[in-house]
């Protein structure tokens, strides 16, 4: 009965908090029992579950529940298979959307060996614009987690083919977290690329991209100040 799955989900973070509390009695009763669970239930056939098991995720991984080793060997690992091409079109696009959340919650070193590579890939999806979307919306985070080098080198070439997709729900998503993917480059890459992308999308044949891109555009400029000359930053909060 799914709503007795979906139950047992709400609950699970709960029980989690009790087996780290009892530790020395329990060392591996949520790894080996109540994981595998919560992540076999993200591809239940139920829209409920699903979606209680993803927030049963985040809040573990939030509350810093679930061991490394595990995110690497029984998260990420399931997250990457729901991600596959010939994966349920539903729950491709949630389970793009886990792995950008949780991409601050577990480091730089996991998200650019494990999460990176698919998500370049979901960047390109020509047959699904909902996960070309939903990678837009998540660009800036995942840039901000990873850092320059990478963002330059691999996530870059990807925003530029996102900023100008056929669907305008895209493009204004990119318009949406252009600062945040500014703040993760060089000053040069701003200046060089970035301003003419942007003016691109200031641009844009859609209203809602350039409403979009004008409401970004004091917090791109603000990244182009030099804290050290001019005293102002831009601080999101």
């Amino acid at each position: 009965e799914p709503t007795v799955r979906a139950e047992l989900m709400e609950q699970v973070p709960h029980i989690a908090m009790f087996c780290q509390e009892n530790r020395p009695s329990i060392p591996y009763a949520f790894s080996k029992y109540l994981l595998p669970i919560v992540v076999r239930y993200l591809a239940d056939q139920n829209n409920q579950v699903r979606k209680t098991s993803q927030a049963a995720l985040l809040v573990l991984l939030e509350q810093e529940l679930i061991e490394r080793y595990d995110v690497e060997t029984k998260v990420c690992p399931v997250l990457i298979d729901l991600t596959a091409p010939d994966s349920n079109d539903d729950v491709k696009t949630e389970a793009v959307a886990i792995m950008c959340k949780m991409a601050s919650m577990v480091g730089k070193d996991i998200t650019e060996r494990l999460v990176l590579p698919r998500f370049c890939e979901m960047c390109c999806d020509c047959r699904m614009f909902h996960v070309r979307k939903v990678c837009a919306a998540n660009f800036g985070d995942i840039c901000s987690v990873v850092g320059q080098q990478a963002t330059e080198e691999m996530l870059l070439p990807r925003f530029f083919q996102l900023c100008s997709d056929n669907v305008w729900g895209v493009r204004k998503a990119c318009a949406e977290c252009f600062m945040a993917v500014s703040c993760a480059t060089s000053q040069e890459v701003r200046r060089t690329k970035l301003s003419t992308l942007f003016i691109n999308l200031i641009s844009d044949p859609s209203r809602w991209v350039r409403q979009a891109a004008f409401q970004s555009l004091g917090p791109f400029i603000s990244t182009f100040a030099n804290p050290s000359s001019s005293g102002q930053y831009f601080k999101e909060e």
